[in-house]
């Protein structure tokens, strides 16, 4: 076992790796990134990047775990218990919306889109880390609120859908297909308004 200092040189590394392995996904594509070229970024040798991770599947899929953590880590900081449910719901809609707008998450997303076709491991890795896990972690969120009789009691699954769905519809794809500018402040605020209007529509006790 390492001592702390080379643990903590090891993970510092391993965090610049991932930095320039996302960088080179984003700008290359998945195809025409290579793990020697991820090696020569960082100016070091293939074999040291092996060291780290295995194959360039396993690179991608670390780079979005590490994408992810950080995405779910951000959205329930923001949820504060004190907060009435309308708040709690806006706070956590926006930051949710305004995270997916970050034009780094929708760099992987629109790589991921355009070459799982030809590479469904891709697919597989951002499902798993992304809307599988926070998905699964904003269900958990939502049952809480039903147990506290916050919300009606149904499927905290479904919930989770629908609220993700009704975050990011409109803006989100229109962004994602680059058919708009990056959304005002305002314009966030009007759809996460209705958003949250149309999920209590469905959700809130009888």
């Amino acid at each position: 076992m390492g001592t702390p200092q080379l643990l903590a040189r090891r993970d510092e590394r391993r965090e610049t790796i991932l930095e320039i392995a996302r960088e080179a996904f984003i700008a290359d594509g998945y195809a025409a990134t290579s793990m020697s070229g991820i090696a020569a970024r960082l100016g070091g040798s293939k074999g040291t990047l092996y060291n780290y991770f295995k194959s360039k599947e396993d690179l991608f899929a670390a780079v979005m775990e590490q994408q992810c953590a950080a995405l779910s880590q951000a959205l329930f900081e923001g949820c504060e218990a004190g907060d009435d449910l309308r708040q709690q719901l806006v706070r956590f809609a926006r930051g949710f919306l305004e995270a997916l707008l970050d034009e780094n998450r929708m760099g992987i997303h629109r790589l991921v889109v355009a070459e799982a076709g030809r590479f469904p491991e891709l697919g597989r890795a951002f499902y798993a880390a992304g809307p599988q896990r926070i998905g699964a972690r904003i269900a958990a969120y939502l049952a809480g609120l039903m147990d506290q009789g916050l919300l009606r009691r149904a499927d905290p699954d479904l919930a989770s859908r629908h609220l993700k769905d009704l975050a990011l519809s409109g803006l989100y794809n229109q962004r994602l297909w680059n058919v708009v500018p990056h959304p005002t402040a305002a314009a966030i605020d009007r759809q996460i308004e209705e958003a949250v209007e149309t999920f209590l529509r469905a959700y809130r006790p009888g």
